[in-house]
């Protein structure tokens, strides 16, 4: 049975990503140019316009089914080799654990974390210095 509480965290989120957060600095929106791509898990909604919306903004979006492994053998590692680049996205806390130890690797590491329903998180991982600090604020 869902509690009150779960009820308003699915209904605030929903609202977050329908609406690009009305109410101020309450989701995550990267800054455009310092995106290199959107990873976002196909099992949940909300994530799925997650992407929808960065998609339609131009930024790479990458979609997961819980499973970095494709994601990480045939970009990520590659990419990162190269340099860092910022990536942020919606998916499980699992998901979001494995990405941030391969891109301490790369000496990156989680810059944003937000917990959201439906046991999904919404994060950004970016250099450590704030070179490339990825904000909450567009």
């Amino acid at each position: 049975m869902t509690s009150r509480r779960q009820f308003v965290r699915i209904g605030f989120a929903g609202a977050v990503v329908a609406f690009g957060a009305p109410f101020g600095q309450l989701a995550f929106r990267p800054p455009i140019t310092s995106l290199y791509k959107v990873v976002f898990d196909t099992r949940f909604p909300i994530s799925v316009g997650f992407a929808r919306k960065w998609a339609s903004r131009g930024i790479p979006t990458h979609g997961i089914t819980g499973d970095i492994t494709a994601l990480w053998y045939h970009d990520l590692y590659f990419r990162w080799k190269h340099g860092p680049a910022a990536i942020a996205g919606m998916t499980t806390r699992e998901s979001l654990f494995c990405l941030d130890l391969l891109a301490r690797d790369a000496g990156l590491r989680v810059t944003g974390r937000q917990e959201l329903a439906q046991g999904l998180v919404s994060w950004t991982i970016g250099a450590p210095n704030g070179s490339d600090l990825v904000t909450l604020s567009s």
